[in-house]
């Protein structure tokens, strides 16, 4: 199974932790989608309130270029991922 994971982490272009880390997400997601549950337990609008979240922090962070950086490696990983990646994307605007 070790091989296996580092051969699709190096296949997909990233760490074996990253690699890993999708795995998990990506089994949360599938769990939790059908699930009854209060609105505000709801994974769809927890991912949006945490990018939001997320999005402020990164604009006040006293390095500039960090939000850039982290809309840049979102992109990237939107194309790892085989997802459309809309034109405005990247460094220059994200809508959470």
């Amino acid at each position: 199974m070790g091989n296996w994971v580092r051969q699709c982490a190096a296949d997909h272009g990233v760490s074996v932790s990253v690699f890993i880390r999708d795995l998990i997400v990506a089994a949360w997601q599938r769990e939790n989608e059908a699930k009854d549950r209060p609105a505000g337990l709801d994974p769809a609008r927890q991912a949006i309130f945490i990018s939001v979240a997320l999005d402020a922090l990164l604009a006040s962070h006293s390095d500039a270029s960090l939000r850039d950086r982290t809309h840049e490696a979102y992109r990237r990983r939107l194309e790892r991922l085989g997802l459309p990646v809309n034109a405005s994307m990247g460094g220059h605007s994200h809508e959470a």
